[in-house]
């Protein structure tokens, strides 16, 4: 071998050593920095879902929001955008794999719900109340130039797609609603009877309490790596006080504030809720069926209230089956 060879082979193998210890100081840099942590994983995962994070106007604050599909393709021109809208103490994140299986064929959007996410409500600025909820929604759907929309919601991001499809009828054609929160189950479950009693069972100010959350929330709790942990507790112990707020204002739509609107709904609906919900008790599936004329209803067995993680591939089935008939 020549001595030139030798040559090119150490210089090499001394690039690579140093590209990997650079690769291993950036994790162990990431690993103890939960923001940074945070921010990396979550552009993996929007760029492995296909979707781009974008901003816009609404209400003179700009509102973050993750974006998919709208590249030209022909099926999007046949199919309504989809609206997408979270849960308590979640964000458009939460809603990435949903969209992941929208994109291919139609526009999808899902944006941070002021309070939650990087949509925090303005120093000294007051929580909204369902109806300022709805429009916001509403706010956001013509900013964003969506046309008639579906919309997709879940938890309480569903009980307000079934208030804003009431308030909003030609905005809205096709409704799904994913455990939707927003009336009274013919079951009070334990999580709804301390919320009716001024609870919040959602509330998190330690580690035990994330992991307390995360068992109510899913059948099979989600490998949460340390530093991602961090975050979220050091995210909602920062947001504590704002969030106790939220539940205040909200907490009497959340209970029962549907009941009088589900006659207005004219879209139609799919209801979905997992056997194993130990937030929005399954027995709410019929009062939703029942008021919203010609509604659909579903339940999963082997999910529990985040329906999408418990139970993927019955979720997506259902959700494209009922969107694309």
């Amino acid at each position: 071998m020549s001595g030139t060879l030798l040559v090119l082979l150490r210089r090499t193998l001394i690039t690579m050593l140093v590209l990997i210890a650079w690769i291993c100081i950036g994790l162990v840099v990431l690993w103890n920095w939960p923001t940074g942590f945070h921010t990396v994983v979550t552009a993996i995962g929007r760029s492995v879902s296909g979707l781009r994070l974008e901003h816009i106007t609404v209400d003179g604050q700009t509102v973050p929001f993750l974006a998919g599909g709208g590249q030209n393709n022909p099926l999007e021109m046949e199919r309504a955008p989809v609206l997408l809208l979270h849960g308590w103490g979640t964000s458009k994140e939460a809603m990435m794999g949903q969209m992941r299986w929208l994109a291919p064929s139609r526009r999808v959007v899902a944006p941070d719900l002021p309070g939650f996410g990087d949509n925090p409500f303005p120093a000294g600025a007051k929580p909204l109340d369902a109806d300022g909820y709805i429009r916001w929604i509403e706010a956001f759907r013509v900013a964003t130039n969506l046309g008639r929309v579906d919309v997709v919601g879940e938890s309480m991001g569903g009980a307000l797609a079934a208030a804003y499809a009431a308030a909003y009828p030609k905005s809205v054609r096709r409704l799904v609603l994913e455990s939707p929160a927003g009336l009274l189950p013919p079951k009070i479950n334990p999580f709804m009877r301390e919320v009716a009693d001024g609870g919040n069972p959602l509330d998190i100010s330690s580690d035990a309490d994330l992991d307390r959350v995360l068992r109510l929330c899913f059948v099979n709790p989600p490998p949460v790596p340390a530093p991602f942990r961090r975050f979220l507790v050091a995210r909602a112990v920062e947001r504590r006080a704002m969030l106790a707020a939220m539940v205040e204002s909200i907490r009497p739509f959340l209970l029962d504030g549907n009941a009088s609107r589900l006659a207005a709904i004219s879209a139609p609906t799919l209801v979905i809720f997992g056997a194993q919900d130990q937030i929005t008790d399954p027995s709410l599936l019929q009062p939703y069926v029942r008021g919203i004329r010609g509604a659909e209803g579903l339940i999963l067995p082997e999910a529990g209230h985040v329906i999408f993680h418990d139970a993927p591939a019955a979720t997506q089935q259902a959700l494209m089956g009922f969107l694309d008939p």
